[in-house]
């Protein structure tokens, strides 16, 4: 399975008609990501964390489908073209597919949530790596949350907040307040320093406007 550009999977994933064969793709998915996070190939974990999460909404789109035919049945109306009961074939259980309640909960619960909501949760970085700039794996409890806080427009964060809360977070998790702020501007280039000295001195202020 290729998973050097995400849109690749997301095409791909548009094709499948069963949720056997996504679980598949997904399960391939996670396998990918844990060896590139051994591997520390932050690029193809990210990636493989986005074609997880798009499988795992794409078999929520399909669970989600089931439960409407199953809804439909009920009431005695005919199934949808697209069930699988049309063909004969008797709908597999959560236990023959290889899925929890709990999997099946969540992923219809990713299938829920609005396009571009979806898209702008995946396409966004949600922190980077003491290595370089890589962004993080994506996950789909992050973009639940997401999706939950713009819901309510009253739970809604400014993007720059994040950004900021982020950004304190990543320096106290790499231990950056552990050494002299002076030890960082001596490892400085020429062409860091004019930069670090011009914007210190208005961080200095905005901290102390703070206290």
């Amino acid at each position: 399975m290729q998973l050097t550009h995400y849109e690749n999977a997301k095409t791909a994933l548009a094709e499948y008609t069963k949720v056997d064969d996504i679980k598949d793709f997904r399960d391939k998915a996670v396998a990918v990501q844990a060896y590139a996070k051994q591997a520390n190939d932050y690029d193809l974990e990210r990636d493989a964390s986005i074609a997880r999460v798009r499988a795992e909404r794409r078999a929520g789109e399909l669970l989600r489908d089931m439960d409407k035919a199953k809804g439909v049945l009920k009431q005695g109306d005919k199934l949808p073209q697209s069930s699988a009961t049309t063909t004969g074939e008797q709908p597999k259980t959560l236990s023959e597919m290889g899925l929890t309640k709990d999997q099946s909960s969540k992923w219809q619960k990713l299938a829920d949530v609005p396009e571009d909501v979806f898209e702008e949760a995946i396409n966004s970085p949600t922190g980077w790596t003491n290595t370089g700039n890589h962004a993080k794996p994506i996950s789909g409890s992050q973009i639940l949350k997401t999706e939950s806080s713009t819901k309510d427009p009253s739970k809604k964060i400014d993007t720059a907040c994040l950004w900021l809360w982020g950004r304190l977070r990543d320096m106290e998790n790499d231990k950056i307040f552990n050494r002299p702020l002076s030890e960082y501007l001596d490892e400085m280039t020429d062409g860091m320093k004019p930069d670090a000295d011009r914007i210190i001195p208005k961080l200095k202020q905005w901290i102390n406007d703070y206290e």
